[in-house]
């Protein structure tokens, strides 16, 4: 049903199943979107790059600048 003014809509009623039906269409598109996200996730975090990531972050300033170094070398 929609609801008008002065010929111009101005509210649209809907039954409380087609409300459901449409919302319900948002969630299973995010719950989707985030189980894939968690797999993406998961397949990065490998015990290798876990252990990567945390020697990066303990570096010292000086093995830092090795690292940078040594990566802008192999890039060319």
């Amino acid at each position: 049903m929609i609801i008008t003014k002065h010929d111009a809509p101005k509210a649209i009623l809907i039954s409380v199943d087609e409300f459901n039906a449409l919302s319900r269409g948002r969630e299973a598109k995010l719950d989707t979107l985030g189980e894939e996200f968690d797999a993406l996730l998961a397949r990065m975090q490998t015990p290798k790059a876990r252990l990567a990531m945390k020697t990066a972050f303990h570096a010292s300033p000086k093995q830092l600048g090795k690292a940078a170094v040594a990566t802008a070398r192999t890039r060319g």
